[in-house]
Formats: structure tokens, C-alpha cells, sequence
């Protein structure tokens, strides 16, 4: 059974504002958990003005990447590596003739690869509360999924391109949330499919009160940490997300989190039950 009508049917609004400034944010937002939804706040960067497929086809030099096979978390096979041009270039050829691309480029260290792309954001309304910020981009066709999952860590999401239907849930839902005991860096994983859903093995999930945004270029979004979200592409898109970190989260859950992977990725943590073991093969 596909849940998601169901779901966006009886969701519940969150806050829509059209400006914010950074000691509004961090007060009614980031020390209440309160989810934002910033509308057009992005529709001025140089992101947003500038970047598309024909855009990053420009680029004078190619990178190597590593690509999601499938669908984000639960239907996911692994990464596998490919060429950034080569993977725009499938996308574009989707987008003209209607195609279908399977892979994502997922969670792309973007301004490792292109460190020039720092200028055309500004999460400065942000940052000004962090210590060390994540910064990644998310790009791929429509129809991408990334499937409920926590993340541990306060995310800035900014719709770049296309649009993207955010489906969230606060915490204080856990329970009928069902997390998976599967290893996932900085993240919980939800056991639940929407998209092909077994109300025999997940009786509680429906008594889960939910939130639906569209996000459309230009849209940012604030998920609070350990609020459970699902992202579904409804058009071909690029998105950046930013993980921020307090100076005490730097020391404290970061270091956490990187212990456990570390033993993870040596076998002594969870071997063999995780979302990654076939990554980077």
C-alpha cells in the first residue's frame, strides 16, 4: 500500500515566513526544534540565479563521483562511481526526452569539488550559531526518494532548482517512527516504507501526526535535528543541505559518531548491518 496521498491529505502546516533575521532564527527555531519554512529566501543567490545542468556542464574540469543506485536509504544497493559531467549530461537527456535516470547524486561535497561555489550561498543567518557547518548538494531526476530517516545533527535546506516535497514528523513521535537498528552515519534510519507499506508490522505508524512542505526554488527549510523527514524530488532538481555544529556538538557528537563509524567500517560495530556496506566498492 502507497501511504503518501494519505499522508500529505492529513498533514499538519508549519511555520511560513518570507525573511528572518539570525537572532529571530536561533531563538524561535533552533532552541525550540521548531521546524521554518523560509519562502523565497534563496531566490536571490547566486545559486539560484546561476546554477543549472548547462551550468555545471560548463565547468572546464570534470570529478569523479560516487552515485546512489537507487532510491536514498531503504531501496538502496550501494554507490558506485561515475563521471559528474557524464551523470549531468544523463539528466539533461531525461529532462528533454522525457527519460528515466536511476542513480542520485547524493550528499556531494560540493565545495571540495568546486570550492569556487562557496560565493553563490549565504547561510550566514545560520552559520553565525555554528562552529562547523556540513555543506553538501543534493542532485538528481525527478521521482528521487530518500525515505524517513533522523538526521543528529540541525539541517538548512535550500531548494536550488526544481521542486522537492518534504513529508516530516517531530521526535516526540519515536515510537511509531519504528527506527531501524541498522548502522547510518549521523542519521537514524525509519523501518517504515511508505511507499509500499505493511500496516501488520507497523500498526502505530499511522497515529503519527505528520507535516508536508513543497519546497520550490529558492525555498529554504529548517529540519531540526532528530525530526524524521522524507524527501521525495517532484521535478529534476539541486538542493544543497547544511548540517550545522555547535562548538559543544563538535566535541560531543561528532566525535561520537566518527568513533562508531571508524569501528564500524572495521568490522567491530554492527558488521554487515548498515545502509553502507556496499559503498564505495
Amino acid at each position: 500500500m502507497n501511504l503518501v496521498s494519505e499522508i500529505v491529505e492529513n498533514s499538519k502546516p508549519i511555520d511560513v515566513i518570507n525573511e528572518i533575521d539570525s537572532i529571530t532564527f536561533k531563538k524561535d527555531y533552533i532552541n525550540k526544534q521548531k521546524p521554518l519554512l523560509i519562502k523565497g529566501f534563496a531566490k536571490n543567490w547566486g545559486a539560484t540565479r546561476k546554477w543549472s545542468l548547462d551550468f555545471f556542464l560548463n565547468f572546464e574540469e570534470d570529478k569523479d563521483i560516487l552515485l546512489l543506485d537507487n532510491n536514498y536509504i531503504q531501496d538502496s544497493h550501494g554507490f558506485k562511481k561515475g563521471s559528474f559531467k557524464d551523470y549531468i549530461l544523463k539528466l539533461k537527456e531525461a529532462e528533454k526526452n522525457n527519460g528515466t535516470v536511476k542513480d542520485y547524486l547524493t550528499t556531494l561535497n560540493i565545495f571540495h569539488y568546486f570550492p569556487e561555489l562557496k560565493e553563490d550561498l549565504d547561510f550566514s543567518f545560520y552559520e553565525k550559531h555554528t562552529k562547523l557547518n556540513d555543506v553538501s548538494a543534493w542532485i538528481g531526476p525527478s521521482g528521487t526518494i530518500s525515505d524517513f530517516h533522523a538526521d543528529t545533527a540541525n539541517n538548512v535546506y535550500a531548494q536550488i532548482k526544481g521542486r522537492k516535497m518534504f513529508i516530516i514528523c517531530s521526535p516526540e513521535f519515536n515510537k511509531n517512527m519504528y527506527p531501524s537498528n541498522k548502522h547510518i552515519y549521523g542519521a537514524i534510519a525509519c523501518s517504515v516504507n511508505i511507499n509500499n507499506f505493511d500496516h501488520t508490522r507497523f500498526p502505530n505508524f499511522k497515529n503519527t501526526v505528520f507535516n508536508t512542505i513543497i519546497l520550490e526554488p529558492g525555498d529554504v527549510l529548517f529540519i531540526p535535528k532528530k525530526w524524521w523527514h522524507y524527501v521525495q524530488a517532484l521535478d529534476s532538481s539541486i538542493s544543497v543541505s547544511n548540517f550545522g555544529y555547535t562548538k559543544k556538538e563538535m566535541y560531543t557528537l561528532i566525535l561520537k559518531e566518527r568513533i562508531f563509524q571508524s569501528l564500524h567500517k572495521r568490522g567491530y560495530y554492527k558488521r554487515n548491518n548498515c545502509f553502507c556496506c556496499e559503498e564505495k566498492k
